[in-house]
């Protein structure tokens, strides 16, 4: 029985489990806010192809608005996907660390900061197109 793990083998394997959870339960709220995003995207979309359609009227500047918010979205989408992939990278070399005997924890610490500097940028993209769709409502046009 030489190749089975041991105690010590399972409580590191326990400790990279305990480990990989935070960045798990982050990767559930980056793919919230996927679909948040990937929902404001799908609004756009319908709009503009009511416009084109002619089933709406159009605001003026509207298609050219659109444009630059879905832009806003599509890479805050791009920067959650970093984020995610990021943070299963880190995951993974949590494990590879414990199971192959590494010191990774440089490593680690770098995965988390890019993955944070990458959901950071995707919420500042999605308070840009925020605003971008705020200074278009036709209520401003009224002051």
């Amino acid at each position: 029985m030489a190749g089975l793990p041991g105690p010590t083998d399972i409580a590191e394997i326990e400790r990279a489990i305990q480990l990989a959870i935070a960045p798990a339960f982050l990767l559930t709220g980056i793919f919230s806010l996927v679909t948040i995003l990937a929902n404001r995207l799908a609004r756009m979309i319908d709009r503009e192809r009511a416009v084109r359609a002619g089933l709406a009227p159009p605001l003026a500047g509207e298609l050219d608005i659109i444009v630059r918010r879905a832009r806003q979205v599509h890479r805050a989408i791009g920067a959650c996907v970093l984020a995610a992939i990021l943070l299963c990278l880190l995951i993974v070399m949590s494990f590879a660390g414990i199971l192959l005997g590494l010191d990774v924890a440089w490593v680690l610490a770098a995965l988390l900061a890019a993955a944070m500097l990458a959901l950071m940028v995707a919420l500042l993209l999605l308070l840009a197109e925020i605003g971008l769709a705020f200074r278009h409502l036709p209520l401003l046009d009224d002051d």
